[in-house]
């Protein structure tokens, strides 16, 4: 039986040795080192070149979400497993596109634990349940913003951005070279697609939606 050699890196200490024991009891688990911050425990991961790696994403100094992404440049084969207390979908999606295989919550149980470890090991992914609702919203979300982007044309998208800065219907006209007329349309036009009422409205919805930063 392959032995899934980990490494811990929680500033954490007395959750990390738990861990680390709760682990090591295991036949086919083998933790080969700790570390209390990122930097450290990217150096350690490089020294040993474990299968897995256990991560918090806030730590002292350098953050776990680039040392993430550190790893999995240096080291692609090493599956990495957040282990944290944020539930929030944007770091399921920050760290997922960083690198990280596996999402876990520091209220996981310890078959979660265990499951997490064994499938990023074996190549798969590994997703809390807790956390797994709120990552498909998002994604839905994004879906619907990617449509709105999509049903907007670029002179629309470059109006409603000038909307959001303050500019009057007469700046805007002048700054892309048309008529007021034109930008009325165009208004009219952005209003139809986002569903708004008026030009406050319009902008609220392309902020709330991420048509615009």
């Amino acid at each position: 039986m392959k032995t899934i050699r980990t490494v811990l890196v929680d500033d954490h200490h007395v959750l990390r040795e738990a861990v680390a024991a709760m682990l090591d009891a295991e036949p086919d688990i083998s933790v080969v080192g700790q570390s209390g911050d990122a930097a450290g425990g990217i150096a350690l991961v490089l020294e040993t070149r474990p299968d897995v790696v256990v991560m918090d994403l806030k730590m002292p100094g350098q953050s776990g979400l680039s040392a993430i992404a550190e790893i999995g440049k240096a080291l692609p084969a090493t599956g990495i497993v957040v282990f944290t207390m944020y539930d929030n979908a944007a770091y399921v999606w920050e760290t997922m596109n960083a690198g990280a295989r596996g999402y876990l919550l520091k209220s996981a149980s310890k078959p979660d634990l265990l499951r997490a470890v064994r499938a990023v090991a074996s190549g798969a992914g590994y997703l809390q349940a807790e956390v797994t609702m709120p990552l498909l919203k998002r994604l839905a979300h994004d879906a619907r913003s990617a449509d709105a982007r999509r049903g907007l044309s670029l002179r629309e998208m470059q109006v409603l951005e000038y909307l959001a800065e303050g500019k009057s219907n007469k700046l805007i006209a002048r700054t892309l070279s048309i008529t007021e007329e034109t930008v009325k349309s165009h208004l009219k036009n952005l209003y139809d697609k986002l569903g708004a009422a008026d030009r406050a409205h319009a902008v609220a919805i392309a902020l709330r939606q991420r048509l615009i930063e």
